[in-house]
This record gives structure tokens, sequence and C-alpha cells, in this order.
């Protein structure tokens, strides 16, 4: 039941998870076997499909970190 003057946020089943190839920590639906965080998941497909060279998502990820 809602309260007046107070927000309720639901999120459901979710659990803290680190990532296994940056160490960020970021939250996962519960039972999930995501094992990266969203930019590691992009930056590996990206090297994946060959639409970026290492060098490129090396270079990105270094910038993420330093800012």
């Amino acid at each position: 039941m809602k309260e007046p003057g107070r927000n309720v946020v639901q999120f459901g089943n979710l659990q803290l998870k680190y990532c296994e190839r940056c160490g960020s920590l970021w939250l996962r639906r519960c039972g999930s076997t995501q094992v990266l965080c969203a930019s590691c998941a992009e930056a590996e497909s990206a090297l994946a499909d060959g639409s970026s060279s290492f060098l490129q998502v090396w270079s990105r990820l270094r910038a993420e970190v330093q800012a």
C-alpha cells in the first residue's frame, strides 16, 4: 500500500554482481547468467563481430575509467 507523500519504487528480484572483466558493480536479475556489465558486454561483442579493433576498445574503456 502506498503511503501519501512517499514514493515507492519496486525493483523486483535483482542481485548485486561484479563484472568479471572490469570489476565494476552492477545489478542483474536473479537467476541471470550474465557475467559482464553492459559496457564490457558491448566491447566483447564489438571485438567478436570485427566491428572494432582491440586498440579501439581498449582506448575507449581506458577513457571511461579515467573520467
